[in-house]
């Protein structure tokens, strides 16, 4: 039996992302646990040559094994570059949109994203409203909810700690609980909070029990804090079982797409038809691929 294998939560690579760029970044993290883990664990990653970034990451998504790799955009920059690669590699890459999340846009908001799915065929939403200085229950967000909920696309939104070295205090503004308005507004919605909201893990579960429509990703988890990991999955299992439960990278470099499914499939908690469904099947059901 062949599994589909989704990596729900990965992010455009730029051409000076390599594997100095990691040293480069996290520079002021040397003597950091996860810094000793991901480059240990890059170690048995062989970086692929390639002409350009795009066939760099393809090539590291193939040697991971990976069906499908749902592309995030950090910036209205990056929607058109998340829409050049699934164009360039349709039957792998899936686009989500990032939408404008200035009040200067709200008349037209609704047309405007609207026009975007129809156009660019978009298949959900990424939200970063939490680095700008808004909360996940911003009224700016309200249309973006409506344009998903007529066009049947999930959104997925950042919660919990931002990348390490983010100079900007997006913890202040990234508890999932605020999500919950939305939620209960809009039930058809299907809301993806990210990184399990950690380090607000609970309020993130507690929202997946009451809500049939929230579903946490576990991106960077993975190589950030296996430890913890470990502990977030059976406490979801214990509680809302793992159907709900999406499989990302949240990567830095194209190499820890890689890096981080290999990390995934050596765990020893979960039985293999479970890492099965969170690595793939569950984001296949979600995306209306399965």
């Amino acid at each position: 039996m062949i599994y589909l294998r989704i990596d729900i939560h990965c992010h455009i690579f730029s051409e000076q992302n390599t594997t100095k760029f990691i040293d480069k970044i996290f520079q002021g993290f040397t003597g950091y646990g996860f810094y000793k883990q991901i480059k240990s664990e890059l170690k048995k990653v062989p970086s692929v040559e390639a002409d350009s970034m795009f066939e760099k990451t393809l090539a590291h998504i193939k040697n991971a094994g990976l069906n499908k790799v749902v592309l995030l955009p950090l910036s209205l920059r990056e929607n058109l570059l998340v829409k050049e690669w699934s164009e360039l590699e349709p039957n792998i890459f899936i686009p989500f949109l990032n939408p404008p999340e200035k009040k200067s846009y709200n008349q037209n908001l609704y047309k405007y994203f609207s026009d975007q799915i129809e156009s660019i065929e978009y298949r959900g939403f990424k939200i970063t409203n939490s680095f700008r200085k808004k909360k996940l229950n911003d009224p700016i967000l309200k249309n973006v909810f409506k344009v998903a909920q007529d066009y049947n696309l999930p959104i997925l939104m950042h919660t919990g700690y931002p990348p390490p070295g983010t100079k900007k205090n997006v913890l202040s503004y990234s508890n999932p609980f605020k999500i919950e308005e939305f939620a209960l507004q809009f039930p058809e919605v299907n809301i993806i909070i990210a990184h399990m909201g950690y380090p607000w893990v609970d309020i993130a579960l507690s929202l997946a029990v009451q809500y049939q429509n929230v579903y946490l990703d576990i991106s960077n988890l993975t190589y950030m804090m296996p430890n913890r990991l470990k502990e977030f999955l059976l406490r979801a299992k214990e509680l809302i079982g793992l159907d709900k439960i999406l499989f990302g990278s949240d990567g830095f470099i194209p190499e820890m797409i890689e890096m981080t499914v290999n990390l995934f499939e050596g765990v020893d908690f979960l039985r293999k038809e479970e890492k099965s469904k969170i690595l793939g099947e569950n984001s296949g059901e979600l995306l209306n691929i399965i």
